[in-house]
């Protein structure tokens, strides 16, 4: 059973204020002996919107004065020699902004260690470009051999090339009586990470001497997909799904209107710097900055110019830019005279693939380091080559093949869910993708897809639940690069309304176990979906994770407090997915709410149960996609759509007998898509695991249950402990109102009296529309 499984059932038999036993826990590897202090320095107005990198002085004056005694001074020697590429002249912040440009990497790691030092230690910590005669004891160095003589004198060659070119090592150094850290990368941007993971260690109160650390991430891309028009609850109006003052509420101003138009791009405003620092915190390489039902407008010069400006901005902090585009682009008149007709449109013309040629050179002579496009074709209105005639094979590689010239990658989604394809929605994927990966080739490998094309697949076969089994594809494509994508903005997971931590359901995809064999059925040694992903399962060159993110204009950036966690924690997986969810959590808590052992140990455990209990209030034991079809935020359960695969009533099956969609042998084989060992666990209702028991099977509600209940009892109980736990997690709020600040404190107050309602609503809703089929006694378990 999961830590997450474990805090949420023990807190509902428990029937107490959440506590102690996931702080312990948690806090048990801390050094230092944080003292019991609430929140570090109280600023009641505190609106969130530093995120995770506050800095607020350490409170713990025994802790304070040995930082004090161990940093003077931050020494970064030839930061402004690496400058980097800036296409817009003019590129300036707007008016009384309280952040800065940078012109280089090393720049920004150097700034960023003077603010957080200066901040955390509450003095001044100064910044030199030279050692002299002697590194200062003290000292924070950062740099790379090539940077600085300190790091070329003191970390050989040979360690630093093992942490690759975004990893990092940190080091204590002491020469006669003086004592001083190292921290170096490869390049630039790693020695960024190493400023910020330092920082890190501060900010948690961990010990900063006796250090050897190195660091690497364990997947190569680690991209945002930023979905600025649909799925935004992080807006700055009331229901957080727009703007005020003529901004619409995304992170990025294009196109604002009246008051703001002012500050659209290439204005750069404090937000986005904030943005880019924090994910560079957390080592995120690049973001795709439209919604990937796109707009051609992004494609248009005056958004390039905009685009260029946004790029130069957040270049420093190693964050690329890409963009999703659709398929039919070229034959927007938008683009006239260069646009195409309907009979040029064949991903294997080359009219078709010169015009995405041009296309792509236009916006790399203005972002140079343009990481190239995402795609979503033929699925859900947009259009994709199926319209002319050819699959997503030809489609993804045409594109390829006009990009490929000049470094760029396509990210092709394989969200798709053709109704002519199967009955079974889940299924659709894998039958349209997996033959092109399976089809033999003219030099004797197998598989169609070009090396730079990744297939962005959802974690689940589905679209986003709080929890579905694994995607079938992960271990299937062998011979194609496949890019993991998770969903941080909370869609079906509590929007911006409830306080749902996501690590729990990451680390249980990552770590769910594939069963995948090699081409003689041997069960590969690494096998793990992280193995899939991170390309030591089956010798993947490329590696790639996407998450599509939760930013906005709001103050805190994400709509609710607890949701900046989630934009944390998916870049701590993404960077290390063995990470442990709770560790994340933890950390997250002292860099954002404080240092406090009981404040850390209730948040942590408020944190590690809320989506076990999210999933017990909305869809227990695998019943799916119960949502209102409006904004897939209420339930649902007996909406009948025009198209079926819409529809909760197709996926909840509910009659007489019983509950779920049989996806077994007898059923609809979607159990057929997985390895056999998965395959026949999934495919018995004996043996597959509880909480996906509705995802495979029709189980009637006399079925005994592990817990002794019978199927139908198991069911509300769930639904009943699930609305408890959110229960639990307000009081628990409530008891917490000394220690954080006044505004903050008020708003998640606020969320969770609107989280525990909407839970109940959810609970009566599904379990009276049940008991219409099942008949039952609705008995509600303590």
């Amino acid at each position: 059973m999961s830590l997450s499984r474990r805090v949420f059932m023990g807190a509902v038999a428990a029937g107490v204020t959440l506590g102690p036993q996931v702080g312990e826990a948690a806090g048990a590897a801390r050094s230092d002996g944080a003292a019991a202090l609430g929140a570090a320095a109280r600023d009641d107005d505190y609106d969130g919107s530093a995120l995770w990198l506050r800095y607020v002085p350490i409170a713990d004056p025994q802790l304070l004065g040995r930082y004090r005694r161990q940093i003077s001074t931050v020494l970064v020697e030839n930061a402004d020699r690496n400058r980097c590429h800036r296409h817009t002249q003019d590129l300036r912040m707007a008016p009384g902004s309280a952040e800065r440009l940078m012109d280089s990497t090393l720049q920004a790691a150097r700034e960023e260690l003077v603010r957080g030092l200066s901040g955390l230690l509450d003095r001044r910590i100064p910044a030199q470009d030279g050692p002299g005669h002697a590194v200062p004891d003290g000292a924070v160095v950062l740099g790379t051999r090539e940077s600085s003589q300190v790091v070329r004198r003191l970390v050989p060659a040979g360690e630093l090339a093992r942490v690759g070119e975004d990893g990092f090592l940190i080091r204590s150094v002491s020469q006669g009586r003086r004592a001083f850290t190292v921290i170096a990368g490869n390049t630039d941007v790693g020695a960024l990470y190493g400023a910020f993971a330092f920082l890190r260690r501060l900010q948690t109160h961990r010990p900063i001497t006796g250090l050897s650390l190195a660091e690497s991430p364990r997947i190569a891309n680690r991209h945002l997909n930023y979905w600025d028009t649909e799925r935004l609850y992080a807006g700055n109006n009331a229901s957080g799904t727009g703007g005020l003052n003529g901004e619409n509420g995304a992170l990025f101003n294009f196109a604002a209107t009246g008051e703001s138009a002012a500050r659209n791009l290439p204005v750069i405003l404090d937000r986005y710097l904030v943005a880019a620092r924090a994910l560079a915190s957390v080592g995120i390489t690049g973001i795709t900055i439209n919604n990937v039902n796109a707009d051609n407008a992004y494609l248009t010069p005056e958004y390039i110019e905009q685009e260029a400006a946004l790029a130069d901005a957040l270049r420093p902090y190693g964050i690329r830019l890409a963009l999703s585009i659709r398929y039919a682009a070229p034959t927007d008149q938008r683009f006239a005279p260069d646009t195409l007709t309907d009979e040029q449109m064949a991903p294997v013309d080359p009219a078709f693939q010169e015009w995405w040629s041009r296309k792509a050179r236009q916006i790399q002579e203005a972002i140079p380091d343009f990481v190239g496009f995402t795609v979503k074709a033929n699925s859900e209105g947009q259009p994709g080559p199926q319209d002319f005639g050819y699959d997503h094979g030809d489609g993804a590689n045409g594109m390829a093949t006009a990009v490929a010239p000049l470094g760029l990658r396509i990210y092709w989604r394989t969200f798709v869910y053709n109704a002519d394809v199967d009955r079974d929605r889940l299924k659709r994927a894998y039958l349209e993708f997996g033959p092109i990966d399976d089809e033999p080739q003219p030099d004797g490998t197998r598989g169609r897809f070009l090396d730079n094309v990744f297939l962005q697949t959802k974690n689940g076969p589905l679209d986003y639940q709080a929890r579905e089994p694994i995607h079938p594809m992960f271990g299937r494509m062998e011979n194609t690069n496949q890019a993991l994508e998770l969903q941080i903005t909370q869609e079906y997971t509590g929007q911006n309304r409830m306080l749902c931590f996501l690590a729990p359901m990451w680390e249980e995809v990552l770590k769910t176990d594939t069963y995948a064999t090699d081409g003689d059925g041997r069960l590969l040694e690494r096998r793990l979906v992280g193995h899939i992903v991170d390309g030591t399962a089956q010798h993947h060159a490329d590696t790639a994770i996407v998450g599509v993110a939760n930013l906005g204009n709001a103050d805190n950036l994400t709509g609710h407090h607890f949701s900046q966690a989630n934009l944390y924690a998916f870049g701590r997986q993404a960077w290390d997915w063995t990470l442990d969810s709770a560790d994340i959590a933890e950390d997250w808590v002292r860099m954002t709410w404080g240092n406090g052992r009981g404040l850390v140990s209730a948040l942590v455990a408020m944190m590690m149960g809320s989506w076990e209990a999210l999933v017990s209030y909305q869809t227990p034991l695998g019943v799916a996609h119960q949502f209102r079809s409006s904004d897939h935020y209420g339930p649902a359960p007996s909406e009948v759509l025009a198209r079926e695969d819409w529809s909760p009533v197709y996926y909840n099956q509910a009659d007489a007998t019983g509950l779920g969609f049989d996806r077994s042998p007898t059923g609809s084989d979607l159990t057929a898509q997985y390895f056999p060992t998965l395959a026949a666990r999934y495919g018995d209702i004996d043996s597959v695991p509880e909480e996906l028991l509705m995802w495979f099977h029709h189980v009637p509600w006399d079925r005994p249950m592990p817990s002794g209940r019978i199927f139908w009892d198991e069911l509300v109980h769930r639904y009943y402990a699930g609305v408890r736990y959110v229960g639990e997690m307000r009081r628990t709020w409530d008891s917490l109102e000394s220690q954080v600040d006044a505004r903050r404190f008020a708003e998640v107050k606020a969320k969770l009296a609107l989280h525990e309602a909407d839970a109940a609503d959810w609970r009566d809703t599904c379990v009276s529309y049940w008991q219409q089929f099942s008949g039952r006694e609705i008995r509600a378990t303590d």
